[in-house]
């Protein structure tokens, strides 16, 4: 049974982002920059001190809600996802050693590991072209990851496919202003969900002809359900737990032009 709907939001990192190849292209990056700055032999040490750094950084244990496979892997994504979030300073003092040059090597670098998901522009192209309404419903760390979306939208040139980006760190609306009524409220108690089912409500559009699409099993599937969203999990990227209640279950992004 296809699903019928004129609205859907997808979930950010683990779903439109790939970020499993942020830790090694850190690596790699670190491994760059001191060749260029004619220090080669430092590159050990500064890699010692990346991986001493990452694992002073705890994580919210709900990101690893479901995951089944490289759980370590993950544990480590997720500290150095929280060390970007929180204290890029202290990679730049630590690892970079305040030195004006590496940092700017490195910020040129940065976020170019950060990769869209397989076959997503092939799907976001198919979903503008039977008119449906493409967003992103999001958790963020802070807000320095909420202004990362609309970047990334931008250098793989994504951005004209969506309308809105939503966050628990405030909505980006269509025409670039923020709309902060969202702020404060996240996936794991459903509250973005509530709120998000309202303003749909109010433009004419039930919760019933919405649909989420992400990888966690409760944050993305689970809740979505409880608030009257259809709800399909992509294991694409991070292999989780399946949620009992999602309405499908993909393993590639094209696979929701067989679904709507």
């Amino acid at each position: 049974m296809n699903i019928s709907i004129c609205w859907c939001g997808f979930d950010f990192g683990g779903t439109i982002q790939d970020p499993s190849k942020g830790y090694q292209y850190t690596i790699e990056a670190i491994n760059e920059i001191y060749t260029k700055l004619g220090k080669p032999d430092v590159i050990n040490e500064k890699v010692a001190r990346f991986d001493e750094l990452i694992a002073e950084y705890e994580y919210d244990e709900r990101l690893m809600d479901g995951i089944e496979h490289e759980i370590e892997f993950w544990k480590r994504h997720y500290r150095f996802k929280r060390l970007q979030e929180t204290a890029i300073h202290k990679f730049f003092s630590y690892i970079l050693d305040n030195n004006q040059d590496a940092i700017e090597l490195y910020s040129k670098k940065r976020f170019r590991h950060l990769k869209p998901a397989d076959g997503l522009k092939e799907c976001l192209t198919y979903l503008k072209d039977k008119g449906i309404s493409v967003n992103i419903v999001s958790d963020v760390g802070s807000e320095t990851t909420l202004k990362i979306i609309p970047h990334f939208l931008s250098i793989h040139n994504l951005t004209p496919y969506f309308s809105e980006i939503i966050t628990n760190y405030g909505r980006i609306k269509n025409d670039g202003n923020i709309d902060l009524s969202y702020k404060g409220m996240g996936k794991s108690d459903g509250a973005i969900y509530k709120k998000l089912a309202q303003d749909l409500l109010e433009i004419g559009i039930q919760p019933s002809q919405a649909l989420i699409i992400g990888d966690r099993p409760v944050e993305d599937v689970d809740k979505a359900k409880e608030n009257g969203f259809k709800a399909i999990q992509f294991t694409g990227v991070m292999k989780r737990r399946i949620s009992k209640v999602a309405d499908y279950v993909i393993s590639d992004l094209r696979g929701l032009k067989k679904i709507l």
